[in-house]
């Protein structure tokens, strides 16, 4: 004859869950600081994704490969145009004053804009 649970059973399950429910909040702790913070918002959806597209809201900024990889992102500046994230220590310029420089070694991508917008 099989036996249902009895109380002990559900509450032994129900402790079980909330210690399972406290370890997985526990672990989104956003009261410590973590590298995801240090990239700016814009960025965030980007890191690790070839392909996908960042406008960048203010310039000069610096996002470090260790906390977001942006090789083969595509970034813009409004009225400055944009690049590609190459995947080597190299940078990128065009016309209109835009630059995209990955720094050699750490791979850390500065975008930046100078001088008057559009093409020179």
């Amino acid at each position: 004859m099989t036996r249902m649970p009895g109380p002990t059973a559900q509450v032994q399950a129900a402790i079980t869950a909330l210690a399972l429910m406290a370890v997985a909040i526990t672990a989104c702790d956003t009261s410590q600081p973590s590298s995801r913070t240090a990239v700016p918002p814009e960025f965030r959806a980007a890191c690790g994704h070839p392909g996908a597209q960042v406008r960048v809201r203010k310039v000069p900024v610096t996002v470090r490969h260790a906390d977001c990889n942006l090789t083969g992102v595509v970034i813009t500046y409004r009225r400055y145009g944009g690049a590609a994230v190459p995947g080597d220590g190299t940078s990128v310029g065009t016309s209109s004053g835009f630059t995209l420089t990955v720094h050699p070694g750490t791979l850390d991508v500065t975008i930046n804009a100078t001088g008057p917008p559009g093409n020179a």
